[in-house]
């Protein structure tokens, strides 16, 4: 039930405390899953009653050691990650704007890092929507974009504005700093999306074991062996599959926008 009703404000909710969750106007799941009757939930009494309905039909159950665990799985409407993003089309075009990234891009470095979910978390401690580490992407958009000391806190980083600003930003360093001596725009966009995965320095030095023969390394490449060498020959294997994800997502997106009217 609480899964059903947690707020859309990640503010209102304790991620790191047993606290009852506090049902907020709209639910985060409000839309992309449906009841029984087809129906979307926003109240308790609406959760009650799929979650009885889900325990009398659907109930599974799996062992973990000398456990028995008991779940459901809760099905969601097919185009629940659009509805998702659709929330943060504005703070997306926002950011845009003010970094100089593109809006395509943006959303496809979200959807890659976090499905659109605000609540995100991983096992590096990175937050929210774009999986900003506050240590590292956090600290360095702190020191060279916003002229301060420290870094951002989880708690900012699970604000959905602050976390896409943060993001973007380091986006921007990326584009306009580490990586602004790769000449060509694509190549530099492939670049980019490694590097915010693995690292500008992992970048480099899969081109070229001095860092500053890489970028002349680059620009004697076209994009597409440039996306060839980063999908195929990036130290990291996550990184190589990071690249070839968001890029797709990226156009997907692109496409996406051609067929909508108007």
């Amino acid at each position: 039930i609480e899964t059903l009703l947690t707020p859309d404000d990640p503010a209102e909710v304790d991620l790191y405390s047993d606290r009852e969750i506090m049902p907020g106007t709209d639910p985060f799941l409000y839309g992309q899953v449906l009841d029984n009757q087809r129906q979307p939930i926003r109240f308790a009494w609406r959760a009650e009653r799929y979650a009885d309905h889900l325990l009398a039909t659907a109930l599974k159950q799996r062992t973990l050691g000398i456990r028995t665990i008991y779940y459901v799985d809760i099905p969601m409407e097919a185009n629940h990650t659009d509805q998702r993003g659709y929330k943060y089309a504005g703070l997306i075009r926002q950011a845009s704007r003010k970094y100089g990234v593109p809006e395509s891009l943006i959303y496809a470095v979200i959807k890659t890092e976090s499905s659109f979910n605000p609540y995100a978390v991983s096992s590096s401690n990175a937050y929210g929507l774009m999986q900003v580490i506050p240590a590292t992407a956090g600290r360095d958009v702190y020191v060279r974009v916003k002229g301060k000391y420290g870094q951002p806190t989880r708690e900012d980083l699970f604000n959905p504005a602050y976390n896409i600003d943060i993001g973007t930003a380091y986006l921007h360093l990326l584009q306009s700093v580490y990586l602004a001596d790769i000449q060509d725009p694509q190549s530099r966009r492939y670049s980019v999306i490694s590097a915010y995965n693995g690292g500008a320095g992992n970048v480099l030095r899969t081109f070229a074991d001095d860092r500053n023969a890489a970028p002349g390394v680059i620009n004697r490449l076209s994009p597409q062996e440039v996306y060839q060498v980063l999908t195929e020959q990036h130290p990291l294997a996550e990184s190589r599959r990071y690249l070839y994800k968001v890029h797709q997502a990226e156009r997907n997106f692109k496409v996406s926008r051609l067929r909508t009217p108007g």
